[in-house]
């Protein structure tokens, strides 16, 4: 018994179907993916920091010292000043502080003026978005590494 041409068919069809589908048999140009949103100053604050405290457990001097450095930058950007109220300002030049001194711990390759550096440099940083929260200044960034939104100031 010779099977009907119509199973050959189904098969035929079945196949074009997922080519189709697949995107293999379609001409037309696929649309590029958008490109990902760049980091808030604040995710980039904090990605420093962690490679910081990683220099630090590893003693990788240089590697201290240029994210400290990449840490000034986001310290100038404008983005930073979310405030002008005097309290907020003294926690940014207080970060600034801290980062300096790392920094100059860094090139004197000293761990522990360093670790003190950025132990300080951390409790600036808490304090600050403890301040920037409680007088409800901005919205404050989530910054998981799982997504961009956005959790609304008190």
């Amino acid at each position: 018994m010779t099977l009907p041409i119509r199973p050959r068919s189904l098969v035929v069809a079945v196949i074009l179907a997922a080519l189709a589908g697949s995107g293999v048999a379609d001409d037309k140009p696929k649309a590029k993916p958008a490109d990902p949103k760049k980091p808030s100053v604040m995710q980039r604050k904090l990605v420093h920091a962690q490679k910081i405290l990683e220099a630090l457990a590893l003693e990788e001097f240089g590697k201290m010292e240029t994210n400290a450095t990449d840490l000034q930058q986001c310290a100038r950007e404008a983005s930073w000043m979310v405030s002008k109220k005097p309290k907020y300002e003294m926690y940014s030049n207080d970060f600034v502080r801290h980062v300096e001194a790392l920094k100059v711990a860094a090139k004197k390759k000293n761990t522990d003026a360093a670790a003190l550096a950025y132990v300080e440099m951390t409790l600036t940083c808490v304090k600050c978005h403890r301040f920037v929260r409680d007088e409800g200044i901005s919205a404050a960034p989530d910054l998981s590494p799982l997504g961009p939104r956005t959790v609304a100031a008190k």
